[in-house]
């Protein structure tokens, strides 16, 4: 069986330490910072294809009237004390996030998905102190680019 392990304790890059074992969640600026190719070695919490309707887009109609986006977002975290505690405080909890991505979504408004995504990803970081990084996938199925398609996206991965 794969174990994951993480350190039980990390220097971050100012060295103070982050320690999974003090029953609360370190602070953001206390977490250590995770290379992007270790995010894999670490637990996922997902989000998959939540619909928002928001108005994003270049063309004033696209800010006027608005349109669907279809937001997937994964969590790289440690699930370990929830998974022994069945506690949902030390997890993080899907439900709140994804009412604060469908929030910030339609309190915002881009020209791009780009910087879309890129505010979705640092509001869960900020929100989250738990999450050592965020995948965020962000979908314009209603792209107007005057062919018929399926769906545009952007797909980005930010760590602490």
């Amino acid at each position: 069986m794969d174990m994951k392990h993480l350190p039980e304790n990390i220097a971050d890059d100012r060295g103070a330490l982050a320690r999974r074992d003090a029953q609360t969640p370190a602070l953001r600026t206390q977490l250590a910072r995770v290379p992007a190719d270790q995010l894999r070695l670490l637990d996922k919490i997902n989000i998959d294809k939540l619909e928002v309707f928001a108005n994003h887009g270049v063309f004033p109609e696209e800010n006027a009237l608005g349109q669907k986006f279809v937001v997937s977002v994964t969590f790289y975290t440690d699930t370990r004390r929830a998974g022994e505690t069945d506690d949902l405080s030390a997890s993080i909890h899907y439900g709140e996030a994804a009412h604060a991505i469908d929030e910030f979504m339609r309190a915002h408004t881009f020209k791009l998905i780009e910087a879309a995504a890129e505010g979705v990803a640092s509001m869960l970081l900020e929100r989250y102190p738990s999450a050592y990084g965020v995948r965020v996938k962000l979908e314009k199925p209603w792209a107007p680019v005057g062919l018929p398609l399926q769906s545009v996206s952007v797909e980005i991965e930010r760590t602490r």
